[in-house]
């Protein structure tokens, strides 16, 4: 979703979940809703990959604050979309930004931007759609689950 004041992709979800759930699932427990993950990401300066069969990410945590954010930029990629060319590196440099807002004793809003993940890519409309996907579903099922 995009609103006027913002260019790059981001999403709000308020869901029924400790902000401690919300915050392991953002760091150690990325694969268990989103990808493979090779290692969990424990703290700031870690390097992580996603995958997904042949494409993957690789990600460095930029900002650890445990409960409230974490940011991940994107420093090298293999992205693959049928019918895409010349996606592959689109990613990189870009900043995966997860806050955390506790709302009540078991209720968060997450709000998720990924800083610089623009209209102008060519990959725009597919991963802004695939985000809507694994934030509003597959993420949100899992905190409910948790």
């Amino acid at each position: 979703m995009m609103n006027s004041e913002q260019k790059s992709y981001s999403n709000v979800l308020i869901v029924n979940a400790l902000d401690e759930t919300a915050f392991e699932a953002l760091s150690i427990k990325i694969g268990d809703w989103w990808g493979d993950q090779d290692k969990p990401a424990q703290g700031l300066g870690d390097v992580f990959t996603m995958s997904w069969g042949e494409p993957w990410y690789q990600f460095k945590v930029v900002e650890f604050q445990p409960n409230e954010k974490i940011v991940w930029e994107c420093i090298d990629s293999k992205q693959i979309i049928g019918g895409l060319e010349g996606v592959e590196k689109e990613w990189v440099g870009t900043q995966l930004q997860w806050t955390i807002n506790k709302l009540s004793e078991d209720e968060i809003e997450l709000q998720f931007t990924h800083e610089g993940l623009v209209p102008e890519f060519l990959c725009y409309d597919f991963c802004s759609h695939t985000w809507d996907r694994f934030i509003d579903f597959n993420l949100k099922k899992y905190l409910e689950m948790s």
